[in-house]
């Protein structure tokens, strides 16, 4: 049961972060996945440490929303979403 809760909660996740994620091609956003059993996302390609942490001004013709550390954006969004997302799926 938990499993499946926290797969869904990091689809949700990295659906509401990729909101913010910088595109250009869309290889950043498309390079997330879960570490199964962990709760945590990794964006894996090649640049995208420097893409979170460095660049404040990001270019804004692909993804309107694109800023640096997306995550961060989007968990001051969605925490409370999140939740419902997570105890609805647990309650299912």
């Amino acid at each position: 049961r938990l499993g499946r809760v926290q797969l869904v909660l990091d689809n949700r996740i990295a659906a509401d972060s990729n909101y913010f994620c910088p595109m250009d091609t869309g290889n950043l956003q498309g390079s997330v996945f879960p570490i199964l059993g962990t709760g945590e996302l990794e964006w894996n390609a090649p640049y995208a440490k420097k893409q979170y942490y460095q660049g404040e001004n990001k270019s804004k013709d692909s993804n309107p929303n694109a800023s640096m550390q997306w995550f961060e954006h989007a968990k001051s969004r969605d925490l409370k979403e999140w939740e419902n997302v997570a105890n609805e799926e647990y309650n299912r």
